[in-house]
């Protein structure tokens, strides 16, 4: 069929109507308030992981008289002996997931809404989760043989950086590896690395392809073509089924379909119906991060892949250094906006990282696919463990020598969602300028960009430079006095805190207000300045007399009169009343921390006695 551009209009109502369709038949069902409470509920766990001292099982229920859904069940306590596919009984009081509140925050209940489909969620003792039997599936089979694995690899002389990474790129579990080493390989333009892609399907797909090339001599290329794609497909299977896999997976089909059948492979149509099957399949994927990062990056490639064409050389390294040169630049520069958004750093010298990464790669993957054979069969190889721990040790000195070079990455980057789209629209019209050379698609890109900067700025304008906010965290209750780009933090119930993991967590928030030095406070220092006093437990900032009260010195201030203050703030290590407060204190309002176990008691009683409660974050 000949394309005409009024075929547009038709064929986005038909993408529409089926994005509905799609949406409406995977969205998880609201529950009646007697299908969630005051019934006995089962369901086969599909996935669960651990933590110090508790676990979060996704749960799909399997009541007759409930509609088919996923929770999330988290427990006090594990029971490292549960695995998927086990059928668990417990007691139901299911309520939505909700957000902490904290300002610039990430979106949680839509997180966990969108990407795992998960509405409900609770929270009770282990001893009141019991298991009942076993409902195994292909997924859940996969998932205990990759936790099989996995405690395998933890059992290896390898050291335990290395044991994340591989589990991270090889099983696709790269929720092990600590926070601080994500935020190092993002600042160095890495972080690809770090979660299965289309980069480590590639490579597996390159190396099998390589290793089954006697067959061409056979005359069995099409055996050659089947082998390969049957073992990305277990491959895909085996780590989870992500969006990421997925898309190269159905790509690499589609390339290996068209040899088969003689066909010429369009590989912009590859991408597009990769992304319209895991969308029909999984609508909410469409706000995954990774879903995302890895079809812009994907797409951003292919449309600029005439550039290396045009600077084709009679040397052939020439030609390789300037394809992967370009690409690595237009990569990056395709997710340099998405980058700034949600994790609010930017890096300069990816293109640098990626050329002493990517190469030696595909030599990990091999080295780490064969070391997880001799592993499953209960050997152990201690020269291939030494040049696996050796190659990692050489990716985080890559890393580390990129993010030492001054002006390598700019952290406490602020890009609202409209900075997103409009930079994406720019990256539109320069490419309808590469395509067809007309210099309008660069002037309206310009004055697009003139819009963006205008927004950055309005924002900065009503963004304020001095206030008082109280986080809501399940770990602490931090308190936080900011004025002119320095933050002043203050954690009542945590002796020790740890700046580079609050700046992780509040990365958003400190990045809108532009704050760039945090100064802790501990419970044995004073801070005074001209607006702000702090001498825990009590504090005076904002106009505002503060208390908090679960540690520290509050519980010596007995006095034969009542201590006026404004605001109480109630961390998780106080275990008293409110009732018992009103006696020693005069106060307007109480503000119940998130980490405090008996909020909903708290609250309760504040409402009995009439006073004014906040149970989550507040600012001032």
């Amino acid at each position: 069929m000949r394309w005409r551009a009024y075929y547009t209009a038709t064929l986005a109502l038909a993408a529409l109507a089926l994005g509905w369709l799609a949406a409406i038949i995977h969205c998880p069902p609201q529950l009646t308030e007697q299908q969630r409470t005051g019934k006995m509920l089962t369901g086969r766990v599909t996935h669960l992981e651990y933590t110090d001292f508790s676990m979060r099982l996704t749960i799909e229920l399997l009541n007759r008289d409930v509609p088919a859904c996923k929770v999330l069940v988290s427990t006090r306590g594990c029971d490292y002996t549960m695995q998927a596919g086990d059928v668990v009984l417990w007691q139901g009081d299911l309520n939505e997931v909700g957000n902490r509140g904290n300002p610039d925050e990430m979106d949680y209940a839509a997180h966990l809404l969108n990407s795992e489909g998960i509405r409900y969620q609770q929270h009770l003792p282990l001893n009141k989760v019991k298991r009942i039997g076993q409902s195994p599936t292909l997924l859940t089979r996969m998932a205990t043989a990759r936790r099989s694995l996995q405690l395998k690899v933890f059992n290896t002389s390898l050291s335990p950086e290395t044991q994340q990474f591989v589990v991270a790129v090889l099983l696709g579990n790269s929720r092990l590896i600590d926070k601080a080493t994500r935020q190092e390989f993002s600042a160095a333009g890495v972080a690809h690395v770090l979660a299965l892609s289309g980069l480590h399907v590639g490579f597996i797909a390159l190396i099998i392809w390589w290793l089954l090339f006697p067959l061409d001599y056979l005359r069995l290329k099409k055996l050659r073509i089947l082998i390969t794609l049957s073992v990305i497909i277990l491959f895909a299977v085996f780590t989870g089924l992500s969006p990421s896999v997925v898309r190269a997976t159905i790509m690499i089909g589609l390339v290996f379909a068209s040899l088969v059948f003689y066909r010429r492979s369009l590989s912009l149509n590859a991408l597009a119906l990769a992304a319209l099957i895991i969308l029909v399949f999984t609508p909410s994927a469409l706000y995954s991060v990774g879903f995302q990062l890895s079809f812009i990056t994907v797409g951003a490639v292919l449309l600029f892949a005439r550039l290396p064409q045009s600077l084709e050389s009679r040397h052939k390294w020439v030609n390789n250094l300037t394809t992967t040169l370009i690409t690595s630049l237009v990569a990056m520069l395709a997710t340099v906006a998405l980058a700034a958004h949600y994790f609010h750093t930017v890096s300069l010298m990816s293109v640098i990282s990626n050329l002493l990464i990517l190469p030696v790669l595909p030599v990990f993957m091999v080295l780490g696919a064969l070391f997880l054979l001799v592993t499953a069969a209960g050997m152990h190889w201690l020269p291939l463990n030494a040049a696996i721990d050796g190659i990692y040790c050489y990716i985080h000195w890559a890393t580390g020598a990129v993010n030492a070079i001054p002006g390598s990455h700019i952290s406490g980057v602020y890009v609202s969602t409209f900075g997103v789209i409009a930079y994406f629209v720019v990256m539109a019209l320069v490419i309808m300028w590469l395509y067809r050379r007309n210099y309008r698609y660069l002037l309206a890109s310009g004055c697009v960009l003139v819009m963006m900067l205008a927004h950055s700025l309005w924002i900065d304008a009503r963004t304020p430079k001095q206030g008082l906010i109280v986080f809501n965290s399940f770990d602490e209750t931090p308190v936080m006095y900011y004025d002119n780009g320095t933050g002043y933090v203050w954690t009542p119930d945590n002796e020790e805190p740890d700046s580079s993991a609050f700046a992780r967590y509040y990365a958003g928030f400190l990045a809108r207000h532009n704050i760039g030095d945090l100064q802790f406070i501990t419970n044995d220092d004073t801070l005074r300045l001209d607006h702000a006093f702090i001498k825990p437990p009590y504090a005076h900032l904002m106009s505002h007399r503060i208390l908090a009260v679960g540690s520290g010195k509050w519980k010596h201030a007995t006095t034969t009169r009542r201590i006026a203050v404004n605001d109480i703030i109630v961390t998780k290590r106080y275990h008293g009343t409110v009732q018992k407060l009103q006696e020693l204190y005069q106060f307007d309002q109480l503000i119940i921390s998130g980490a405090h176990h008996e909020n909903a008691r708290l609250k309760h009683e504040c409402d009995s006695l009439g006073i004014h409660s906040v149970s989550g974050a507040i600012s001032f």
